[in-house]
């Protein structure tokens, strides 16, 4: 199903998070303790560029949805942002491997989910119509 609307600028965005679970998978399995470093320092980056906003931004569509969202996925998917906000957001207490293959794991799982499963039951929401019809695409808004 094609996205609509806030989803399609969302959708998006998880390519850039996918290849940052890539980049952070490669830096854990080389366990070489400046490239775990340097790509910390980048996830740190997108979370506060990009993802922070993302997130704040998927969580109030799924407040104005909730009346007909499944509760255990608004549960799985508030669950699996608040441990990327302590994986990707600065200090955790996991080791840098250890934290970059646990972000690299749940970011994929967590973009996938919300693929296939969260996004078609918010696109079929009338919010999101109506944020669609209210919303300037990504490229409109661009000069």
């Amino acid at each position: 199903m094609p996205r609509i609307g806030p989803l399609l600028a969302l959708s998006r965005e998880h390519h850039t998070s996918l290849v940052m679970a890539r980049d952070a998978k490669h830096a854990a399995n080389d366990n070489d303790a400046a490239a775990c470093a340097a790509a910390i320092t980048r996830i740190e980056a997108h979370w506060h560029n990009l993802m922070a906003a993302h997130v704040d931004q998927e969580e109030r569509l799924i407040r104005m949805a909730a009346d007909t969202l499944d509760p255990a996925l608004m549960a799985r998917i508030f669950a699996d942002h608040a441990e990327l906000r302590t994986l990707a957001g600065g200090p955790c207490s996991l080791e840098p491997a250890a934290r970059l293959r646990r972000f690299a794991d749940l970011t994929i799982a967590h973009v996938r989910y919300e693929e296939r499963t969260f996004f078609p039951q918010l696109q079929s929401h009338p919010c999101v119509a109506v944020a669609s019809a209210t919303t300037p695409s990504p490229i409109q808004s661009n000069p």
